[in-house]
């Protein structure tokens, strides 16, 4: 094989490089969490995403931080954040049970709001468990950005954790029956609180 045509075959390689498929800890040199994580907000704000969606199992207090970080460059912006708000173990210490985390959480959403950094943060608690995270821009009139995360927001791109940007239209599809099963099938924060009151 000739230079040229090597040369064109590791060109056409490298071409595909998308800096939201990517495993971020491996990339070579010095791992940026704060720049990884830029990554997801520019596809995001770069879009004008106006309405996510994130879906995690898992949701910390300290998660609202990170959804800040990613989500808080535009105030006009809807965020509905789907959990089921599963337990986690961290070191000797294990989340709070469901019922105190959400008024917890709750308070913060109301402090949010208050303070107009968005528009409108909603939490849907679901009735039932899932495993997979992701961010989705819902905009009707746009062909959203969807990221998968190997992490939930507590872990994010952290411990090798991996972005996958999705493209296909039918998975899409599926994510939005599984959004919308998500608020048939589930409560928000302050109804799920009262729900177990």
């Amino acid at each position: 094989m000739s230079k040229w045509a090597e040369r064109r075959k590791r060109v056409e390689a490298e071409s595909d490089y998308d800096p939201l498929i990517s495993i971020p800890m491996l990339e070579p040199g010095t791992f940026n969490l704060v720049q990884a994580k830029r990554r997801i907000t520019s596809a995001f704000d770069s879009t004008n995403s106006k309405n996510i969606t994130i879906i995690d199992p898992y949701l910390l207090e300290s998660d609202i931080d990170i959804v800040l970080d990613l989500f808080a460059t535009q105030p006009d912006r809807n965020i509905t954040i789907i959990t089921f708000m599963g337990r986690v173990k961290q070191g000797e210490n294990i989340s709070p049970e469901k019922v105190e985390a959400a008024k917890i959480i709750q308070s913060i959403v109301i402090d949010l709001e208050r303070k107009g950094v968005f528009n409108s943060l909603k939490v849907i608690k679901t009735n039932f468990n899932f495993h997979d995270r992701f961010f989705m821009c819902t905009d009707e009139d746009k062909d959203g950005v969807v990221i998968s995360s190997g992490g939930s927001l507590s872990m994010l791109l952290t411990d090798y954790s991996g972005l996958i940007r999705i493209t296909n239209k039918t998975f899409k599809r599926s994510l939005l029956q599984f959004i919308e099963h998500s608020k048939n099938n589930g409560s928000t924060l302050p109804d799920f609180i009262v729900e177990q009151s």
